[in-house]
């Protein structure tokens, strides 16, 4: 089981059912707000401690940066070349639904995107979060030493 793409998953959930459950405008960002962004990246962190405790290789901790990638990369060029051949979008040259996908595959860190908001950074920062929060944990999985309860002694 890839504990990255599970945790990312139930982030998505955790926060859509905080987000709706809170009273107050979505630009309203309170110190609640940063505490469960803060608390859902660190599973994200955790994950990707699991995914090096359980032996796992490190492209595991890296399926929802790709597809944040996908969606990035979507969205520009969708926004480029949009007049031309995207029949997704709401206007002439607009990629509304893939940066809609992209800040809504990032859900838990809206406090952020709000912040961000205005600057091209709200959709780069997520995607490169994406790639250093299990990067991290899967580091400190590796880095820590295993329990060696189970070894004989001399």
């Amino acid at each position: 089981m890839n504990y990255v793409t599970v945790i990312y998953l139930g982030n998505q959930v955790l926060y859509a059912m905080y987000f709706f459950g809170r009273m107050g405008s979505e630009v309203d960002v309170s110190g609640l707000d940063y505490t469960v962004s803060g608390i859902l990246s660190l599973f994200l962190i955790f994950a990707g401690y699991l995914n090096a405790k359980k032996g796992m290789i490190y492209r595991t901790v890296l399926w929802m940066f790709f597809v944040n990638v996908f969606l990035f990369v979507c969205s520009g060029l969708f926004d480029q070349f949009g007049s031309d051949f995207n029949i997704l979008s709401t206007g002439n040259s607009d990629s509304f639904l893939f940066t809609l996908a992209l800040l809504v595959y990032n859900g838990y860190l809206f406090p952020l995107t709000i912040i961000l908001d205005g600057s091209g950074l709200a959709l780069i920062v997520p995607v490169v979060l994406s790639c250093i929060l299990p990067s991290l944990g899967y580091l400190i999985g590796k880095k820590l030493p295993q329990n060696k309860q189970n070894s004989t002694n001399i």
